[in-house]
């Protein structure tokens, strides 16, 4: 890179340096060329974004939004010069206060970014983006994500269904779509079911919408009767290449995270169309005829009937298979028991720790003298957000010396060992880290509510048997919390007993939750009319 750029030629060569080093992961050297530039150049809202970008990759969220907006504050020009960069800008400010935690503003973000959006598809993924923000949001209610679906439903409009047609095969064709066919927590939740499907009876394809290709995906693959990659076609494309395949059940897995492929969906490329699995909520498409959930999450027919525009389907134990990590290492004893006080933690996303979560975490400090609260994250790991955690808690009213913040490290399994009792967030519970604590004999408290969303950790709990750590209210949540904390013979026991507990439960049942699905496709199938003028 020259020392001197002197014309606008030079300024947008230093640029693509600049952004090749950001897209092959050397961010340090990226964000040195990018200072460079700034010596010679005031505005340039691309090379905004590229800052922004190296900020959001270092995990620098507070440093991303302060570019952001800067970037922004002439927002007439940015709209008027680039309406896509502008709304790329707000989108990305939305995913940066998601990381933070900070629900409310990263919803008025997003809103921002449909609105702006140019690119028809784009917005979709924005009005996506919109409504898996509002997950973590206690106030929404189902009016509320109903006209979030209406609005994203209206995108889809200009979409054209494939012709309906009769279908007979001998076995059914279930296909599964997603961009998580990775070792993603969505992916391996999935592998269990396609390594024991009956093949007399039904046909898998995989549609990998994933630019990742790990361990998970050569097993997935593997297990699969047909796989089809599909991350650089478009949707019709994708649509087309499903219809093609004939299939009769199609599972898609992200819903409203990210990287789905909800449109295909709107082509009806099969007869009958599931979501579920990698999100908590409806997808609020009119095209897709099914959820997947459990009675657990679902409860009885009409207690979460209002959270859905599809039908939902309640397997009878769960609706998701854990598989444990290989090698794991021997549970440890309660931390409390050498440390004269008890640790109280959370590995959940950082984006799922609400205010009104924290405040019932410090309540929980308040009942237990001397206890301690452990935070891990990816957030926790640069300074900044070290630093933005510790004011917010302090506005909270923590005291900031029972409080230990920890990032991202390689074998962070290991690190229940410094947990006596894992709190759960609400109202986005977590999944995966509710499994990694049990994993390693760390008790769950969760808390929940009518709202699907609100159940993962209350089914998990139930299909272990415990399911009294679950709790309807936030006063019982608290009361859980600091009662089980004060058991050190029951803390001590399930160490010892719940990586067992989880092994005999049907949550790692893989040929329970196989046979349960294959009854639940079959009767949906039969439901459809197997085919007759379904598709």
């Amino acid at each position: 890179m020259k020392t001197k750029l002197t014309n606008i030629d030079e300024i947008f060569a230093a640029y693509e340096e600049a952004l090749a080093d950001w897209r092959s992961g050397n961010l340090d050297e990226a964000r040195r060329k990018t200072g460079h530039i700034r010596k010679f150049v005031a505005g340039f809202p691309k090379l905004s974004l590229l800052e922004a970008f190296i900020a959001r990759d270092k995990g620098e969220f507070l440093t991303e939004l302060d570019i952001l907006r800067r970037c922004l504050n002439d927002e007439k020009q940015c709209k008027e010069r680039n309406a896509g960069l502008a709304a790329e800008a707000w989108s990305m400010i939305g995913s940066a206060c998601h990381e933070l935690g900070n629900v409310k503003e990263s919803i008025d973000a997003f809103d921002r970014a449909v609105a702006l959006e140019p690119d028809p598809a784009q917005r979709r993924v924005e009005a996506s983006n919109l409504i898996f923000a509002a997950n973590s949001a206690a106030a929404f209610t189902s009016e509320d994500f109903r006209a979030l679906y209406n609005r994203y439903e209206a995108l889809l409009t200009p979409i054209m269904p494939f012709p309906r047609r009769k279908l007979s095969h001998e076995r059914i064709r279930v296909g599964y779509l997603s961009a998580d066919l990775c070792g993603h927590p969505v992916g391996k939740l999935i592998l269990p079911l396609l390594e024991r499907h009956d093949k007399t009876r039904f046909e898998t394809f995989c549609y990998d919408a994933s630019e990742k290709n790990d361990s998970v995906t050569e097993k997935l693959r593997a297990a699969s009767d047909g796989w089809r990659n599909i991350t650089s076609v478009s949707d019709e494309e994708a649509a087309r290449r499903i219809y093609d395949d004939e299939i009769d059940i199609l599972v898609e897995l992200g819903v409203h995270t990210k990287g789905n492929r909800l449109p295909v969906l709107a082509y009806r490329p099969a007869a009958v169309q599931i979501c579920g699995i990698g999100d908590v909520r409806s997808s609020g498409l009119s095209c897709v005829d099914y959820f997947l959930s459990d009675v657990w999450c679902a409860g009885d027919e009409t207690s979460t009937r209002e959270d859905f525009t599809e039908r939902v389907i309640r397997l009878p134990h769960t609706h998701f298979c854990y598989t444990l990590p290989e090698n794991l290492p021997a549970p440890a004893p309660p931390p409390s028991l050498s440390r004269g006080f008890v640790t109280f933690g959370s590995f959940n996303n950082a984006s799922k720790i609400t205010d009104e979560m924290l405040s019932l975490w410090n309540e929980i400090l308040r009942r237990v003298p001397e206890s301690r609260l452990l935070l891990k994250h990816k957030l926790f790991g640069v300074e900044e957000g070290r630093r933005f955690t510790k004011e917010r808690m302090r506005r909270l009213g923590f005291d900031l010396s029972r409080l230990e913040l920890r990032g991202f490290s390689p074998g962070h399994i290991f690190e229940y060992a410094d947990m006596d009792v894992a709190l759960d967030t609400y109202p986005y519970t977590g999944g995966m880290t509710t499994f990694e604590a049990l994993s390693m004999g760390v008790p769950v408290v969760t808390r929940y509510g009518a709202r699907h969303g609100t159940r993962f950790g209350y089914s998990i709990l139930q299909n272990l048997g415990l399911g009294e750590l679950a709790a309807p209210t936030a006063e019982r949540y608290i009361e859980t919390a600091a009662a089980l904390s004060a058991d050190t013979e029951l803390l001590t026991a399930l160490r010892s007993q719940l990586r067992g507990m989880l092994l005999d439960s049907p949550l790692t049942n893989a040929k329970l939750y196989a046979a349960d699905m294959e009854t639940a496709y079959e009767t949906v199938w039969k439901e459809s009319g197997k085919g007759d003028d379904a598709h």
